[in-house]
């Protein structure tokens, strides 16, 4: 990440967060991780493009090899959805060619225009609400980034919804408040 998002107080709430059980700590930090990635997933999708917006998810936290525990959020690309599209959108796409190279729908192979080889059946492709035929040239587009901007934008907002809900944890299974934590504006 560019910017530097300074945080006073975590080592405290750590302390004060290992006090409990194991089990009590994993609840807090899964769930204090997931009002954080809310927070970006919401600017995500105030950001996206269309529909691609109804495919932003948030999943669930996971216990990584190195202790550290982290959260995913994405662009659900399940059947049905469009959500693929969201990666295109994101980062862009280069001119290619798109061309039938064999039967059925949706057996399109993408190509880079450079390199032009291949098989290529005569066949009629939907694309949108036209049907065409042969090869055809796309000119590919630029990126439209809404992901990453949504996490620069809410960097802040995700640190202090993680420790706002970490303490809101703690307090509701023991009545103890745990350490405040500043969060910094960014640097």
């Amino acid at each position: 990440m560019s910017k530097q998002f300074p945080v006073a107080g975590l080592a405290n709430v750590n302390a004060f967060l290992s006090a409990f059980s194991k089990n009590v700590q994993t609840n807090a930090v899964r769930s204090a991780l997931r009002q954080a990635a809310v927070q970006i997933a919401r600017e995500a999708e105030q950001r996206a493009p269309g529909r691609i917006a109804n495919s932003i998810k948030v999943g669930s936290a996971q216990a990584n090899e190195d202790g550290t525990v982290s959260i995913r959020i994405y662009v659900d690309e399940r059947k049905g959805s469009i959500g693929f599209v969201g990666y295109f959108m994101e980062y862009g796409v280069a001119p290619h060619l798109i061309a039938r190279t064999g039967k059925g729908e949706g057996r399109v192979a993408v190509r880079k225009a450079k390199e032009g080889k291949g098989k290529v059946k005569n066949g009629v492709m939907k694309i949108g609400d036209r049907f065409v035929s042969g090869i055809i040239s796309h000119p590919g587009h630029a990126a439209h980034p809404f992901m990453r901007p949504a996490l620069d934008a809410k960097a802040t907002q995700a640190i202090q919804a993680f420790a706002d809900t970490i303490q809101s944890y703690l307090y509701d299974r023991s009545g103890l408040l745990a350490p405040y934590v500043d969060v910094g504006e960014a640097a």
